[in-house]
């Protein structure tokens, strides 16, 4: 792969994967603005990840027979209007249809874009390759939110979604100019897209694995802000502890690919979920020593996004063709864990001590661990 095609395939997954959380950034302008709730807006954020993992697998069905190339540029398309009606909206049910159809659009968008980097790479560096390409989802975490609600308090909401637009139009030139066409054909042929699984059991527990690792992260980082103001943090502390576990996030991507080239992905998920359950154990010891709290925040979020291009390498051994289809699984189960997590994490809080939900994450990722041990080479 070319370093303008990886820069495409990273730019547009930043842009998607950065609408996902958005509206955290902006609830309050959007809320102000439309006289909705504050707990209503933030619904649009469940919205999209109910929509992402229910519809993700169905259109990637639909798809797998067609070339990438066109796919990719449809779901940018249908990804505008999304944002078009986002952008237009002054109901919660408009809002609503908005983040449907960009949800629809960027679950194909993602997964047809990781396809495509295994198809295009080499497989010597396929995990490196893919985990450049996955840092664009993580620094959507780091930069994404901030950069909207900056944008959105000086210029009002509304301005973000077209410069969305303008960007989505920018990655959809890259597209067409960059991905070469014969090379996709070369590698699978229209009508030979279906990917047959090696091993259905090897598959499934990589999905489990990300389904533990987002459930037992997302009941800490949903509530990090009364967590840490439980303890004397301020809401600063709570943004510098969020660009912290977004900066970690994005070191723990490029580590956990390079690691699959030389290790493997059962032994890069293992090594990472050990030293991920290990910082989740000790988060509770380190409140009152902010230094040492900041420090396992950074290699809390490092090991848990290590894990995401382990798992994608993972799945890609036990198949055969296109990795569409288990790409989509995956991104549903990531989908699913974040709004498990933020459930069970509000359930906990309201009936124990806060303090120690990352020991109940730790119970959760445990239950991911024992998955990874069970993976055949």
């Amino acid at each position: 792969m070319n370093k303008k095609l990886i820069v495409t395939f990273t730019v547009g997954i930043f842009l998607l994967g950065m609408m996902e959380l958005i509206v955290s950034g902006i609830l309050e302008l959007m809320s102000s603005d439309l006289g909705i709730s504050h707990a209503l807006t933030g619904q649009l954020i469940t919205v999209y990840a109910i929509s992402f993992a229910v519809f993700g697998p169905i259109l990637i069905r639909l798809t797998e027979n067609l070339n990438s190339k066109p796919v990719v540029l449809l779901s940018l398309v249908v990804f505008i209007i999304g944002n078009v009606v986002f952008g237009l909206a002054d109901t919660f049910f408009m809002l609503s249809v908005g983040r449907v159809i960009t949800a629809m659009a960027a679950a194909v968008f993602i997964v047809k874009i990781l396809d495509m980097t295994v198809v295009l790479s080499e497989p010597r560096v396929r995990g490196k390759m893919l985990a450049t390409v996955y840092m664009g989802f993580s620094a959507a975490n780091v930069f994404g939110i901030p950069i909207g609600t900056i944008i959105g308090a000086q210029f009002g909401w509304r301005i973000i979604f077209l410069l969305v637009i303008i960007l989505a139009i920018l990655v959809g030139i890259g597209v067409i100019l960059f991905v070469n066409s014969k090379a996709l054909d070369s590698d699978i042929q229209p009508g030979e897209q279906k990917s047959r699984i090696t091993s259905k059991r090897n598959v499934s527990l990589y999905i489990a694995v990300t389904l533990a690792v987002l459930i037992g992260n997302y009941i800490i980082l949903g509530y990090i802000s009364p967590l840490m103001t439980s303890h004397g943090y301020t809401l600063e502390n709570v943004s510098m502890a969020l660009l912290i576990t977004g900066a970690g996030g994005m070191t723990g991507t490029y580590i956990g690919g390079n690691l699959v080239d030389k290790i493997g992905a059962k032994r890069t998920v293992i090594t990472m979920l050990s030293f991920f359950l290990l910082s989740l154990f000790m988060m509770p010891f380190l409140y009152d020593t902010p230094i040492l709290f900041y420090i396992n925040v950074f290699l809390w979020a490092l090991f848990q996004w290590a894990t995401s291009p382990a798992v994608q390498g993972g799945l890609v051994d036990n198949i055969e063709g296109s990795s569409s289809n288990v790409f989509s699984w995956n991104m549903s189960a990531l989908n699913l864990g974040i709004g498990i997590g933020a459930v069970i994490g509000g359930i906990f809080i309201n009936n124990f001590d806060i303090s120690y939900g990352p020991w109940l994450g730790f119970v959760i990722v445990f239950i991911g661990m024992i998955a990874a041990f069970n993976i055949r080479n």
